[in-house]
């Protein structure tokens, strides 16, 4: 094995891979490959002829000849996208959730942009009543866009809605990296290129350096997969770093699970029952943390467990008094507060320790006093659940 891995040090294109790895990128830097938010703001602000990219309508018409060609764009055909008057278009960002909204004379386009997730519950329902109640009498056409054009997982509302991938985003960078190149900043140039790297290999996974990659692997397969299964767990690394957070903020752990740091408070850890369903010592409420499942965010999140115990309920009544309270999705755990913050943990392993600590401590500086809030509403009334606890044991 330690020959097998000298050699994968010795090969010229895993080297290359290193090199290229190294050269710099903003969009990489800045840790936003996979950021939903961010493509979206990158997007409108290339489809903006007003922006200081210098590119003027370019990207718009391109975009809007891809729409228009389509054959949900029913009012319109490809060759309307060059006769557009553009004077008064308007680009906007999380109108109303919307990912971007594109404002004509005669025209709107709603784009739903999807980089990993995918379309909840009537979301795209709700998107398509906002748009025919705010814009009466001007042609909506409705566009989803994801890494290869998938369909929506409304299949009623995906009807209307155009498939739209950043493939094809791709190819308008391409063309106008090629045609128009020599003609903007090099600031621009560099920014476009980056970005063209970054949805290639990050999203599409066609860069060239994908390939070299596959290629590396399987003339090294077994070098690789020793040392897959020898790598850092994000989870183990970084879990001491969120109990120590934990405890700073004046909470008591729960019950653990891998990626997940769970707390609560002393008096709620000794007065609410054991009686819920899913954790392993059984807590009826917790807050938790997911910092490593899920690609680009830890979710701070609270919540109370699944129990047939009515003491469930007395309990979900009690937390509808807090501001910060929002009505759960489910019916069987209880999520009735939760909030996101841009975390990426295998990218976080590789941080030293005092900037591991910065991001974790800037995390619970936001969510404490949210937690604060709700642990002493409940324990506030912990006297009438006491009660409610000795009614229905007698």
């Amino acid at each position: 094995m330690e020959k097998k891995l000298e050699s994968v040090i010795r090969d010229h294109d895993f080297e290359m891979i290193g090199l290229s790895l190294m050269e710099p990128n903003i969009f990489r830097s800045l840790s936003i490959e996979r950021m939903e938010i961010r493509h979206s703001n990158f997007i409108a602000y290339l489809l903006d002829p007003r922006e200081s990219h210098g590119l003027g309508d370019v990207v718009i018409r391109k975009l809007l000849r891809d729409i228009f060609s389509d054959s949900k764009a029913s009012t319109r055909d490809i060759f309307d996208a060059d006769e557009l008057d553009l004077r008064n278009i308007e680009i906007r960002r999380e109108w109303r959730d919307i990912d971007i909204l594109i404002i004509l004379d005669h025209d709107i386009v709603v784009i739903e942009n999807k980089v990993d997730a995918e379309d909840h519950t009537d979301q795209l329902k709700k998107y398509k009543e906002i748009a025919e109640s705010a814009f009466p009498g001007k042609n909506i056409h409705y566009v989803y866009l994801t890494p290869y054009g998938n369909d929506p997982l409304d299949t009623e509302y995906g009807k209307i809605y155009i498939n739209y991938s950043y493939e094809q985003m791709a190819e308008i960078i391409a063309s106008i990296l090629k045609l128009y190149g020599n003609r903007i900043s090099q600031k621009i140039y560099f920014y476009l290129s980056d970005y063209l790297m970054t949805v290639k290999r990050k999203l599409l996974m066609n860069d060239k350096l994908n390939e070299l990659a596959v290629k590396v692997y399987k003339a090294h397969k077994e070098a690789f997969d020793f040392i897959i299964e020898n790598k850092p767990d994000p989870a183990a690394i970084l879990n001491p770093f969120f109990l120590i957070a934990v405890r700073k903020a004046g909470f008591v752990e729960g019950s653990m699970n891998k990626g997940y740091v769970r707390f609560t408070t002393t008096k709620l850890k000794e007065k609410l029952p054991a009686i819920g369903q899913g954790w392993s010592n059984r807590e009826i409420f917790l807050f938790e943390i997911e910092y490593c499942w899920n690609k680009s965010s830890a979710i701070f999140r609270a919540c109370i467990a699944h129990s047939d115990d009515p003491i469930k309920e007395t309990l979900h009544e009690m937390v509808k008094k807090s501001k910060h309270y929002k009505t759960p999705q489910g019916k069987k755990w209880l999520v009735f507060y939760s909030k996101s913050f841009p975390f990426i943990a295998s990218e976080m392993i590789n941080e030293d320790e005092k900037e591991i600590e910065k991001k974790v401590r800037d995390i619970f500086y936001e969510i404490q006093p949210v937690a604060e809030e709700i642990s002493k509403l409940i324990e506030d009334q912990i006297p009438y659940l006491d009660l409610v606890l000795s009614n229905s044991k007698s």
